[in-house]
């Protein structure tokens, strides 16, 4: 029998899949094109040089970029508590992995990230218990950002003004990072977010699948701990900015670590919806040159941005060979744990 009319559900399904695709790919061109710009505005051959300068500091910015890996794992273990134990290893390895992978590479990585920790992690603790914990750790990172977002602001008005453009940007921040957090956590306060939660369970899992009712206790308890564990990773990246700084030809100070997160922090929330925030990140280090202390040296400041994402794709590969080689232990893993 034909429709008696209207596009069919799974037509109209398809058709917003092709255009977010299309969209996502075009929003990724232009960002690749601001790089490309970029690149070619402070001179190819320089940035290569001062890339290259920068090759012996790899090592250490890449231990400071596994300590905040490290930093979110050890944040849902303490967000998760007793509920930790019941995860096999191989799913908290693989979920850390992907989560991290996806940050990395995917538009709104950080969302897309917590989706598929979740999403792993659900089918041992319940859909709603993994999402109420990924909200959690979302709110302690949003609230870690805004507190070294503040220590940004500190130092950078003290330097240049409070009316200076970056720390406007940084207060801005401040503000709306802390405003996310807490937003976050009345979320997790509201006694509707049980249906809520039960309603996502389209988006992490396909197969239906039994959840674990939604401890209230578990839902209200603030993440303090875990926010500390998350400033305490932002505290290793500001550290690896300040030795990225150096190792591109800056000076090493406190200030020009701070300056350098600063502007890394701001352009992370304004580039947010493209993959490792491609050419906002890359443009804001450019406009901000000057604060740095490369006014005459744009590509020194440029390639910041670019040694730091080098860190970032080694360890997000590597993340992904790790999340391959332990799919099969995570399936073995699984059936055991349905079994009991």
């Amino acid at each position: 029998m034909a429709s008696s009319g209207g596009a069919h559900p799974a037509r109209v399904t398809d058709s917003r899949k092709r255009a977010g695709t299309a969209l996502r790919a075009l929003v990724a061109a232009v960002g690749l094109g601001i790089v490309a710009y970029l690149v070619r505005d402070a001179g190819p051959a320089r940035v290569l040089h001062v890339l290259w300068q920068a090759g012996p500091w790899l090592p250490i910015i890449l231990a400071l970029e596994i300590a905040q890996f490290a930093s979110d794992y050890a944040a849902i273990r303490k967000i998760l508590a007793s509920q930790w134990i019941a995860i096999p290893l191989g799913t908290r390895v693989r979920s850390a992995s992907l989560a991290y992978a996806m940050m990395v590479l995917l538009p709104a990585g950080r969302a897309a990230g917590e989706i598929a920790r979740a999403t792993l992690l659900s089918k041992n603790i319940g859909v709603s218990r993994a999402a109420a914990a990924g909200v959690q750790l979302q709110a302690a990172f949003l609230f870690a950002n805004a507190v070294l977002s503040f220590g940004a602001w500190v130092v950078v008005q003290s330097s240049f003004g409070a009316g200076s453009v970056l720390a406007l940007l940084l207060l801005g921040n401040v503000l709306f990072q802390a405003f996310l957090s807490a937003a976050l956590i009345g979320i997790l306060w509201d006694a509707r977010l049980g249906r809520w939660l039960d309603g996502m369970r389209i988006r992490f899992v396909r197969a239906q699948t039994a959840s674990v009712p939604l401890d209230p206790g578990f839902r209200r308890r603030i993440p303090w701990d875990a926010a500390v564990i998350c400033s305490i990773g932002r505290v290793a990246q500001l550290v690896q900015y300040g030795v990225i700084v150096h190792a591109v030809g800056g000076v090493a100070t406190v200030r020009g670590a701070f300056v350098g997160h600063g502007i890394r922090l701001v352009g992370n929330t304004l580039g947010d919806l493209l993959p490792s925030q491609v050419g906002v990140v890359d443009g804001a280090y450019r406009a901000f040159a000057a604060t740095l202390g490369f006014a005459d040296a744009p590509a020194r400041a440029l390639s910041i941005a670019f040694v730091a994402r080098i860190a970032q794709l080694v360890c997000a590969s590597a993340c992904i060979v790790v999340a391959a080689l332990t799919r099969t232990a995570t399936r073995t893993e699984e059936v055991k744990y349905t079994e009991q």
